[in-house]
């Protein structure tokens, strides 16, 4: 059997990948290794938990050598795009510096299989293309993109000199269970000032549009693209479709009509519009998402469960 290091896996996106593991049947040992277990949450059973920062060389040195991992998922991160370049230094010794010291151990090691998640919003930048495909010239505008793309970058170059298989996964802008983030996240984030009846704030006029992906779908890409031998690639994953803030406070609104929002000037970090194009990845593995409609109502549900 597998056994599969997780970093990060306590946070949003690590978390819908296990429940995905717990819902097809899990094959695999996983090692989630993270800053903490939140509260209130509970591992499958096929799930150890070890508590501490990737970016402590000797905690991952020895996470490793008494592990012996199959394969590596990076999910974490610590900066936000909107905050990234405030701290430009912050997001490198956090983000780019330690994700180069995990292929470091990996190489060490002789693990040679990689999944990252990547961005598919801030590494483009803003595009002039209605659909973004994978070799559109990447211009990121805030240092979370730069970052991203530099990781991206270093992963091709670990690749050639030591043999590390990879996947890179573009993703679009999830939302969905297991949410926590009161700064990032602007579905989860409306749902959540509509159920406590506050007022949202919309940086611009509400016209930006961007693509945006059910969270619990991405295992599907991940463990879709892997059972297809897949590896070496840098590939979108997204719904395919743009909606405007505007249209999604729309239908907030059709469903909790209490739900007020405040305009305020646009940041200069965000991205205004970004569709992804993923015919890349249907061309390799079955991809079919949840309507944008059932995926809101489920994060209603889960958002006003955890209120409760």
């Amino acid at each position: 059997m597998e056994k599969n290091l997780v970093v990060g896996g306590s946070g949003f996106l690590g978390l819908n990948w296990l429940a995905y593991l717990q819902q097809h049947g899990a094959d695999s040992e996983v090692v989630v290794f993270a800053h903490e277990k939140p509260a209130g949450v509970e591992f499958p059973s096929f799930v150890t938990f070890v508590q501490g920062d990737y970016a402590d060389a000797l905690a991952l040195d020895d996470l490793f050598s008494t592990h012996h991992f199959d394969r590596v998922f990076h999910f974490a991160s610590s900066i936000i795009p909107a905050i990234s370049s405030e701290n430009i230094r912050q997001d490198i010794e956090s983000n780019l510096l330690p994700t180069i010291g995990l292929m470091e151990m990996m190489k060490k090691h002789q693990v040679s299989k990689l999944l990252y998640l990547s961005t598919g919003g801030a590494v483009y930048g803003n595009v002039t293309e209605e659909k973004v495909k994978e070799d559109y010239p990447c211009k990121p505008i805030s240092s979370y993109g730069i970052i991203k793309l530099a990781v991206e970058h270093y992963i091709e170059l670990y690749a050639k000199l030591y043999q590390i298989d990879y996947l890179i996964l573009r993703l679009s802008n999830p939302f969905g269970e297991f949410h926590r983030s009161p700064k990032q996240g602007v579905i989860n984030i409306a749902v959540r000032k509509a159920l406590r009846g506050e007022v949202m704030t919309v940086w611009g006029d509400g016209s930006q549009a961007k693509d945006y992906i059910y969270a619990a779908d991405i295992g599907q890409a991940i463990d879709g693209l892997i059972k297809a031998g897949v590896k070496n690639e840098t590939i979108n994953v997204g719904s395919g479709e743009s909606l405007s803030l505007n249209e999604i406070i729309k239908r907030i609104q059709a469903k909790l009509p209490a739900f007020q929002v405040e305009y305020k000037d646009a940041k200069l970090t965000d991205v205004q519009k970004i569709c992804l194009d993923t015919t890349k990845l249907a061309s390799k593995m079955s991809w079919e998402i949840t309507s944008f409609d059932q995926a809101l109502e489920a994060t209603i549900t889960y958002e006003k469960a955890r209120l409760s």
